[in-house]
C-alpha cells in the first residue's frame, strides 16, 4: 500500500468570488484565520464585527439584529466599563451612551456590507452555550462575570437550524443573491471535555447539513480537512487545540480551489508576494524598499484596480 491517507476531494462550487467582491465572515476564531488569508490576497473583507463568537444562535441573532435600528437592550457595567451580552469583550466603552453609539455603527456597517456581499462565510464553533439566569437568554460572552450568573446548555441541531432558517430568510430580504458558506471550526473546545467537544461538533455538523439544503448555500469542510485529512497533532499548536499556520495554509488553498477561478488564484499569489515583501525587514535602504513595494502595488493595481490593499499608501 503506497498511500497513507484517505482520498478526499472537494467539488468546485457553483459560485465563485473574485477581487472586488464584498465578503463577510462571522463566527469562531477560525473565521479570523481565513479572513486574514483573504485580506493578504487583496480581497475586501468584513470579519467578526462583534468579535469572535462561537455559538451559532448568537451569530444568527446578531445578523438579524443589524437589520433594525433599535438600540441594544442588553448592556451592563463591570468594573467601570460597559459591555453587551451580544458581543465579545472586543466591544466596550466607558459609558452606556458611548457603547450604544459604537454598537449602532457596527450594525450600520454590517447591514451595508451584507446588502452588497457576494459571500457570507459562517463558521460554527460550538453547540455549548450559556444562558444568563436573569433573563434566560443566551450570551455571546460571559465577560468574566461570576459563574453563578449563568447556566450552561447544549443546543440541539433542530434549535440551531430554526434560528438560522429565520436568519437566512431575513438576509434574503436585503440581498436575495447572497451565497452563504457554512463551515465548522476544527478548533477543539477542550475545556468542555473531549467527549463533550465531539458531541458538540456532531450537533453542529448535523445542523449545517440541514441548512445547506436551503437555496444558495454550501458547506466547506474545514473540519474534515483538519481532523480527517491532516489528522496529526503536528498540525496543531502546543495547546493541541488550535491548528498551526501550516494547517491553516492547507485549508486556505482548499478554500481557494473550491470558490476561486484559476485567474483569481493567480492574482491572489501576486498580491501575497507584494504583501510578504512589505512584511519583511528591508535589506536595502528604507526609502528604496518602500518605493519598490509602492511600485509593485501600483503595477498590479493598474491592471487590477479591484484589488483591496489592507494598508493603502
Amino acid at each position: 500500500m503506497d498511500q497513507f491517507f484517505l482520498n478526499f476531494s472537494i467539488p468546485s462550487s457553483t459560485v465563485s468570488f473574485q477581487h472586488g467582491d464584498q465578503l463577510v465572515l462571522t463566527g469562531s476564531c477560525f473565521s479570523d484565520e481565513i479572513s486574514t488569508k483573504l485580506r493578504n490576497a487583496g480581497h475586501s473583507v468584513y470579519s467578526n464585527p462583534h468579535g469572535t463568537i462561537f455559538h451559532p444562535s448568537v451569530l444568527a441573532f446578531n445578523l438579524m439584529d443589524c437589520l433594525n435600528e433599535q438600540p441594544d437592550t442588553r448592556i451592563f457595567e463591570r468594573d467601570g466599563r460597559f459591555y453587551t451580552w451580544n458581543a465579545s469583550t472586543l466591544i466596550s466603552a466607558s459609558s452606556e451612551q458611548a457603547l450604544q453609539e459604537k454598537l449602532m455603527a457596527v450594525k450600520t456597517e454590517l447591514r451595508n456590507r451584507l446588502s452588497n456581499a457576494k459571500l457570507l462565510i459562517v463558521t460554527f464553533g460550538t453547540a455549548w452555550g450559556y444562558e444568563l439566569n436573569e433573563t434566560n437568554e443566551i450570551v455571546a460572552n460571559c465577560h468574566k462575570m461570576p459563574a453563578q450568573h449563568f447556566t450552561k446548555f447544549l443546543s440541539s441541531p433542530y434549535e440551531l437550524v430554526q434560528d438560522w432558517i429565520l436568519a437566512i430568510e431575513q438576509l434574503r430580504s436585503i440581498n436575495p443573491e447572497i451565497h452563504i458558506v457554512f463551515t465548522v471550526s476544527p478548533v477543539r473546545h477542550s475545556k468542555d471535555g473531549l467527549v463533550e467537544n465531539n458531541l458538540s461538533k456532531a450537533r453542529l455538523l448535523e445542523a449545517v447539513h440541514q441548512l445547506v439544503l436551503e437555496e444558495n448555500t454550501s458547506y466547506f469542510p474545514s473540519y474534515e480537512l483538519v481532523i480527517d485529512v491532516l489528522r496529526d497533532y503536528r498540525f496543531f499548536k502546543e495547546d493541541r487545540v488550535h491548528p498551526t499556520e501550516e494547517a491553516i495554509n492547507f485549508v486556505w488553498k482548499q478554500f481557494e480551489a473550491t470558490y476561486c477561478t484559476h485567474a483569481t488564484t493567480d492574482l491572489n499569489r501576486s498580491v501575497e508576494k507584494v504583501n510578504k515583501l512589505a512584511q519583511h525587514q528591508p535589506t536595502r535602504q528604507e526609502e528604496t524598499h518602500l518605493e519598490l513595494i509602492s511600485s509593485r502595488k501600483a503595477a498590479l493595481s493598474e491592471k487590477n484596480p479591484e484589488i483591496y490593499w489592507e494598508q493603502a499608501e
